[in-house]
């Protein structure tokens, strides 16, 4: 089976999309299917992007995609599709198409720019709306489901299949004081660890807020460690400054090769979003696999974190509840919450296990 892999970002560059596309291809090797990808950086075929330019950025991309592949789409069995935005020809017959989250999702939790995300979703619905009723969608997330089934017509075919890890790299450290000397992380502290971009939605200043007023209810240190960059990297560390929030350490940007022993020198995750569209998030994965009780903001994507006893989820809009109850859940031991979500994700979220989903609707289209 030959499959094209299209996708606007891929690994080392880019964060969701291009971690399941290169995760899942590299498992899809392993099992012998030829794979060839086409991203703005290749590795196979190389289409350029327009950076800072939104979603007219994509829809460029995917133009050129469609351009490149005019004569040869043919080439190749299979062509899996992430987020694709077609506005002229589709070249493409035997496809499935992942969907990571969607511009309605963004539009409808009243996420700014509102304006930018009502005409992304327009935009949005329209090209995905011209796919062919024989053409198989997965979403990431339940919700990322149920926000396609609003947007594609109501017989279209949409399945869900989560993230992942690799649960041989994300693991849990027999020993946590090399790897916090090498992030410069106190030795003698209880380390809340949050890892992902600085954007509005992610609702990174709750998190300082909440933090701030934890450290006022206990003796105990504990040290939040933000791992990151975005546009509110800058004001993030002005506004703890500003506020006195001390025991708080920026490490800007981490690459991947050095996340591993981030997670694993940790002792709790953090996320606080009021909107995601995977499900768990990446980083989610990637902490539960390391060991890591999760604390998270209760939106459904986060559910996971509960029903798998591996966290609680709170609702940090209530600063003086979600105090409460993270000060109840850090102080008891939660050898227990390690356990079991290393367990779940190295049952559930494995990429192999992942990988033989997608492979089995590439056969649904394409019966070997």
């Amino acid at each position: 089976m030959k499959v094209l892999i299209c996708a606007s970002e891929y690994y080392p560059y880019g964060s969701g999309i291009a971690n399941v596309a290169y995760n899942v291809v590299e498992q899809l090797k392993k099992m012998g299917i030829e794979c060839s990808v086409c991203s703005p950086t290749g590795p196979d075929i190389k289409i350029p992007y327009l950076e800072g330019h939104g979603r007219l950025g994509l829809i460029h991309f995917w133009y050129k995609v469609s351009k490149y592949f005019k004569d040869k789409a043919d080439d190749y069995d299979i062509i899996w599709l992430h987020y694709p935005l077609f506005i002229g020809k589709i070249p493409f017959k035997n496809s499935l198409v992942t969907v990571h989250s969607t511009a309605y999702g963004f539009m409808n939790e009243n996420i700014s720019p509102k304006f930018y995300y009502r005409l992304s979703y327009l935009l949005e619905k329209h090209c995905l709306n011209r796919f062919k009723g024989d053409v198989r969608f997965t979403g990431v997330s339940s919700k990322t489901c149920s926000e396609l089934s609003k947007i594609l017509p109501q017989d279209q075919y949409i399945t869900r299949i989560l993230n992942g890890v690799d649960t041989s790299i994300f693991k849990p450290a027999v020993s946590k004081d090399i790897s916090r000397k090498k992030f410069n992380i106190p030795l003698d502290s209880k380390v809340i660890l949050s890892v992902g971009r600085l954007v509005d939605h992610k609702m990174p200043f709750l998190m300082l807020g909440v933090f701030n007023e934890l450290q006022k209810r206990t003796s105990d240190k504990y040290t939040l460690v933000i791992a990151g960059k975005g546009k509110l990297f800058e004001p993030l560390k002005e506004y703890s400054a500003s506020h006195n929030i001390g025991n708080v350490l920026f490490l800007g940007f981490i690459p991947d090769s050095d996340l591993p022993d981030l997670y694993s020198c940790s002792d709790y995750f953090i996320i606080t979003s009021k909107y995601e569209g995977g499900e768990p998030v990446l980083t989610i994965a990637e902490a539960m696999a390391s060991g890591l009780p999760c604390i998270a903001s209760p939106i459904p994507n986060f559910k996971i974190i509960e029903s798998s006893k591996s966290g609680i989820c709170v609702d940090f809009s209530d600063s003086k509840k979600a105090v409460e109850l993270i000060l109840n859940f850090i102080q008891k031991d939660n050898s227990e919450c390690s356990i079991y979500a290393r367990n779940y994700v190295v049952q559930n979220l494995d990429w192999g296990i992942l990988a033989d989903k997608y492979l089995n609707e590439f056969k649904r289209i394409v019966p070997e």
